[in-house]
């Protein structure tokens, strides 16, 4: 897929959100926004997974949500690659209702990335 400047602006979004904790909601709508309004259900994973993967290469980590607050962020440290593979499963297996992706994964960006 060729990225666009709608899938840039959507990154740079998601980019800023991961200051302060992106759940997978915002990010799954980003995904449908920059895959358009004609896109697929695989197209819109293919784009989620581009989109993760592009945060991963600035930094963002991927983890779950044990709690509200910060602290209760635990990193997953897989690869980048075990870990859009390990989304891609959990979007698979919860794509009867997308609104489960809420569940799969948080995103975080290192507090030294958090001021620039």
């Amino acid at each position: 897929m060729e990225k666009g400047e709608v899938y840039e602006e959507e990154l740079e979004y998601l980019l800023d959100y991961a200051r302060s904790l992106l759940h997978f909601i915002p990010l799954r709508d980003s995904a449908e926004i920059a895959a358009g309004d004609d896109a697929t259900e695989e197209q819109v994973q293919g784009v989620t997974l581009e989109l993760i993967g592009d945060l991963i290469d600035r930094g963002v980590i991927v983890g779950d949500q044990t709690s509200g607050a910060r602290e209760g962020f635990v990193p997953w440290n897989l690869s980048k690659e075990e870990a859009l593979r390990r989304v891609a499963e959990e979007m698979k297996s919860r794509e009867e209702d997308p609104t489960d992706f809420v569940y799969i994964c948080w995103f975080d960006l290192p507090e030294q990335q958090r001021k620039s």
